[in-house]
């Protein structure tokens, strides 16, 4: 049985193609051997295995965790922003190279392009056109579900600079998301509604693009998030580590335990209830000051003592230091 190669001689054998440790020419009886299955009826797909399409995409362990979280933090931000409830789900991440990324790009409504400091390169933050007018709508007051006009036409100047600011949020929520890693201070560097005004990195550049999808009423859009690949890779064993995953957990346990604090600390009204009467409306209202209410109960027997009008504790009543009290005896499940 032929051994399997793991992930780290994988690796290390990338990067030998990489930096020419290993020749990546033909050799004599490659080429003839190539040439032969040219001439021959089935036809040869080439695949160059040191820049694969997918190449990033496996390269970068656990980059999920990171998306995953700004999908979630970004939800609340924009919900806190426009006082309606959104939210944004991770729809796919993929590797892909700059020039084929812009050359599919359709329906775009505004790029923004965010620096990345102080990690290398720019990313960008794309929003669909449907997101771009739905989101200014609902920031000038317009519920997302009494039905959004989406205009055909581009995004004007005015509005891009209203959107920037949820772009702005996407950025701050961002560098959150990265804590865990590094300390990162994206920011939005300027906003573009045309793909042919972005130079910012070379077309052979292999980009991580995470797709994401915003809900919000009766409004629906899509944003992607690109970052170079050579932008991460210094992350690329931090991402690997198991104590990354740790920090998603301690996060979730430090909420847990924020929910439990308040919790303790919570006040409610505590009674004991040392017998009951029923009376009429009549009799009620025929009370004066100085009347006596006679009430039969039994000092022997335990009476109940409520936790916010729930029955929690059974307790004998008395008197201690002058003032009335009660021993609880057993609690009432």
């Amino acid at each position: 049985m032929e051994r399997i190669l793991s992930q780290e001689e994988i690796d290390e054998l990338l990067s030998a193609f990489d930096d020419g440790t290993i020749e990546t020419r033909l050799e004599a009886g490659d080429e003839d051997h190539q040439a032969a299955s040219r001439s021959g009826s089935k036809k040869i797909s080439p695949i160059d295995l040191t820049r694969g399409q997918n190449y990033s995409k496996w390269r970068i362990a656990n980059l999920d965790i990171v998306f995953n979280a700004f999908a979630r933090y970004y939800s609340i931000g924009i919900s806190n922003s426009l006082q309606q409830s959104v939210s944004i789900h991770k729809k796919d991440i993929s590797s892909r190279f700059f020039e084929k990324f812009l050359s599919d790009l359709s329906n775009v409504g505004l790029l923004g392009i965010v620096s990345l400091e102080p990690l290398k390169g720019e990313g960008l933050l794309v929003f669909d056109k449907n997101l771009c007018f739905g989101l200014v709508e609902m920031m000038l007051g317009v519920s997302a579900e009494s039905g959004l006009v989406i205009p055909k036409r581009e995004v004007s100047s005015i509005e891009a600079n209203i959107v920037r600011s949820i772009m702005s949020e996407g950025c701050r929520v961002l560098n959150r998301s990265f804590t865990a890693l590094h300390e990162l201070e994206s920011r939005i560097v300027r906003v573009e509604t045309d793909w042919k005004m972005l130079n910012i990195l070379t077309p052979d550049t292999e980009m991580i693009q995470a797709v994401f999808t915003l809900q919000a009423g009766e409004l629906q859009g899509e944003l992607q998030l690109m970052i170079p690949y050579f932008s991460l890779e210094p992350l690329k064993d931090k991402l690997r580590d198991e104590w990354v995953q740790l920090s998603e957990r301690e996060q979730q346990d430090t909420w847990v335990n924020y929910l439990e604090n308040a919790l303790n600390n919570m006040e409610i009204s505590v009674s004991a209830a040392w017998g009951e009467l029923s009376m009429t409306i009549q009799e009620i209202l025929s009370l004066g000051e100085g009347d006596i209410i006679t009430i039969d109960y039994d000092e022997t027997c335990p009476i109940s003592v409520l936790a916010d009008q729930q029955p929690k504790f059974k307790a004998q009543p008395g008197l201690r230091n002058g003032n009335k009290a009660v021993r609880i005896s057993k609690t009432i499940a």
